[in-house]
């Protein structure tokens, strides 16, 4: 807890001379307040695992179940402890697994269950390349201690990149043309019947004497 005793102890312009007898103990009268406010609110801190003593915070996660994965971060096993019962009750559906991935700093996190020609037991979770690289023991030990009995969990990484490049005007021009031969050598309009009628003639000149 930090107050500002400056604000506190100000005096009047005509004493607060700087390096004065009266400065020096307006000063130290400060210090020792804020000491004995530390000291009282050191027991209350204690409490929180985000600004308790390491070692309290190794007493609170063995109250609530947590192990320290081994090369794990300090803040991140301290978010864990802080939320191991809200990351317990929130477990067994996919909103709480989300938020959980969230608090411990992996916003980008996709759920998907009962997929298409896979076994029906299979969950799988879409990570960015990156959060899997950098967090792949903490990923085993959220689904071994989190993961529901009769599921299996897989994990698809998803690679984020940055793309530059300037704007630029473009067209286009395009021709749809579709040409269709008929190989029926059947007549369109169908089988009809027709008359038809033929003469010929034959002339012949004689040269009788």
């Amino acid at each position: 807890m930090n107050i500002n005793w400056h604000d506190i102890t100000k005096m009047k312009y005509w004493l607060a001379r700087p390096n004065s007898e009266l400065d020096k103990l307006r000063k130290g009268a400060g210090r020792f307040w804020q000491r004995v406010t530390d000291m009282l609110a050191w027991p209350a801190a204690q409490l929180d695992p985000m600004t308790a003593e390491l070692e309290l915070v190794h007493l609170l996660a063995w109250e609530r179940d947590i192990t320290q994965i081994p090369n794990e971060t300090e803040q991140t096993y301290r978010i864990r402890v802080k939320y191991a019962l809200q990351f317990a009750k929130g477990a067994g559906s996919k909103v709480g697994w989300i938020e959980m991935f969230e608090k411990l700093g992996m916003p980008w996190v996709t759920i998907d269950e009962r997929l298409d020609n896979v076994d029906w037991d299979v969950v799988s979770l879409q990570i960015l390349d990156a959060d899997l690289a950098e967090r792949d023991g903490l990923i085993d030990y959220i689904c071994r201690q989190y993961g529901r009995t009769t599921r299996r969990y897989q994990y698809e990484t998803i690679a984020k990149f940055e793309m530059q490049n300037r704007l630029t005007s473009f067209d286009n021009e395009n021709d749809f043309a579709v040409a269709k031969a008929n190989t029926n050598l059947m007549p369109l309009g169908g089988f009809v019947a027709f008359d038809h009628h033929s003469d010929f003639v034959i002339a012949k000149i004689s040269t009788e004497n």
